[in-house]
């Protein structure tokens, strides 16, 4: 059975993920946040991002789409320095 907070309304693995995703995880883990304030923070970073999104004049997902290369990268020689071997 999954625990749903009362207070925020997600699940510890919710709050978890989005703890990961904001860099958190080990202050939410260590009790230091709590999955309200993860959540609320994950919240605002998401809708930051969408308002972000639609300024750009992209939809979501759009702006989710993986960058296409169009060119394959030079490749560049580079000299190996081989030094000697100290005994």
């Amino acid at each position: 059975m999954t625990t749903i907070c009362r207070q925020c309304g997600c699940t510890a693995s919710q709050a978890a993920a989005d703890a990961l995703v904001l860099g958190f995880q080990e202050e939410y883990q260590g009790g230091v946040y709590t999955c309200c304030q993860v959540v609320a923070w994950a919240d605002e970073q998401w809708l930051a991002w969408a308002e972000a999104a639609a300024e750009d004049g992209k939809s979501e997902n759009e702006a989710t789409k993986p960058l296409e290369v169009t060119e394959c990268p030079s490749l560049v020689p580079i000299r190996v320095r081989v030094f000697p071997k100290l005994d």
